[in-house]
């Protein structure tokens, strides 16, 4: 029987919206498709996630990386706090989640400061319903890795076989289901709300 519901955040409950920022900075879209990969799909932001990395040492690393689109990464790393904007559903969905009695936590994979300054400028309205959270920057783990979701399962005094955990990366949903949660991927929220309604019935 499924008591708790676990969420990831970004592209779950928030929209992480690199690209959609740098084109309302006006970066040009060929600088856009490097920054995707020397960026925010690097190993560095990996690492910063992870936090194996501090702020000073991602910026130094992604500034010399990027040394010949200098002003370009500049002006995006200064608009940081603009990367992610919450999904209209996140709010009412996980409220109606609460109304009916589950859990609900979240593990997300998230740099400690950046998640600390998307929290504080209110990207995050959600964060007052939730139960309890896991931030790989916080706690030095990330997914797919099991001890990220075996630290969910003990500070919270949670059964794995009472939890699902909803991610929008299939690798992410396996992780938890290695150490006993069920999953679901989530493609759009009508979709992984159906699915977590099958679960719930």
């Amino acid at each position: 029987m499924i008591k708790n519901v676990v969420f990831d955040v970004g592209n779950v409950l928030v929209d992480f919206r690199w690209r959609e920022m740098m084109e309302e900075l006006g970066i040009p879209e060929d600088i856009q498709d490097k920054f995707e990969k020397s960026v925010f799909g690097s190993e560095l932001w990996h690492s910063y996630d992870h936090g194996t990395i501090s702020d000073e040492e991602i910026y130094e690393k992604l500034k010399e990386r990027n040394k010949e689109n200098a002003e370009a990464f500049e002006h995006v790393w200064e608009h940081r706090a603009e990367l992610v904007r919450p999904y209209d559903y996140a709010v009412p969905w996980i409220k109606t989640l609460k109304r009916e009695g589950l859990g609900v936590y979240i593990i997300s994979n998230y740099p400690k400061n950046l998640f600390a300054m998307h929290e504080e400028q209110g990207s995050f309205p959600f964060l007052k319903y939730v139960d309890g959270k896991i931030v790989s920057g916080v706690v030095k783990m990330i997914k797919p890795e099991a001890e990220i979701y075996e630290e969910l399962l003990k500070q919270y005094h949670l059964k794995a076989s009472e939890c699902v955990f909803i991610d929008d990366r299939e690798e992410n949903v396996e992780g938890a289901k290695a150490v006993g949660m069920q999953g679901i991927v989530l493609t759009s929220f009508e979709q992984a709300n159906a699915a977590l309604r099958e679960l719930l019935a």
